[in-house]
């Protein structure tokens, strides 16, 4: 189980860190494709349609559609210089998106998971209250228990302190929006 974790938490610490050198880039992730207000994408089960939430059943949704621009600005203090969207299919377990900001960067991964696995102690990570049903700060992520969704908010740009808070702030968006 630890290991599993582990190679979960180096995939993750991996693709932010290609992501933020620009050696993964979505060259279509423009302003046309992202939404002025974030919408849930419906899937073929029909979970994600408005009014629905997939917290614990359905399509994982793309992260890129559950904030907006505005959105990212406002929770983040930064402007958005390149959003990087994963590629991924409905459907897909995992899916992520990434805000790139000049002086800073906002990175969202979502993934089903079960309490059991997400529950595994890293002996590194800090317990962080006030946020979803179990949480936990790990190598500058927060990772956010909501039903069977892993949430993993990863803000940077400002204090380690200001990350963590601003992080909170953005799950308990995204919580209103799975």
């Amino acid at each position: 189980m630890k290991r599993r974790l582990a190679a979960v938490a180096v995939a993750v610490a991996t693709v932010a860190a290609l992501a933020g050198c620009g050696m993964i880039n979505a060259p279509e992730a423009t302003a046309e494709k992202t939404p002025a207000t974030a919408q849930p994408t419906p899937s073929a089960s029909g979970a994600g349609r408005i009014g629905e939430s997939v917290k614990d059943a359905g399509d994982i949704p793309d992260p890129c559609t559950l904030l907006s621009k505005g959105e990212v600005r406002e929770l983040t203090g930064r402007e958005i210089s390149q959003i990087d969207e994963d590629g991924a299919s409905s459907g897909d377990a995992a899916r992520f998106c990434q805000w790139q900001q000049p002086g800073g960067q906002l990175a969202v991964f979502l993934a089903r998971t079960t309490e059991s696995d997400f529950t595994v102690k890293i002996a590194e990570a800090t317990p962080v209250d006030g946020v979803g049903e179990e949480a936990f700060a790990l190598a500058g992520h927060l990772y956010v228990l909501y039903g069977t969704v892993s949430i993993d908010v990863y803000s940077r740009g400002d204090s380690e302190d200001e990350n963590l808070a601003k992080a909170k702030q953005i799950a308990k968006v995204l919580m209103r929006k799975i």
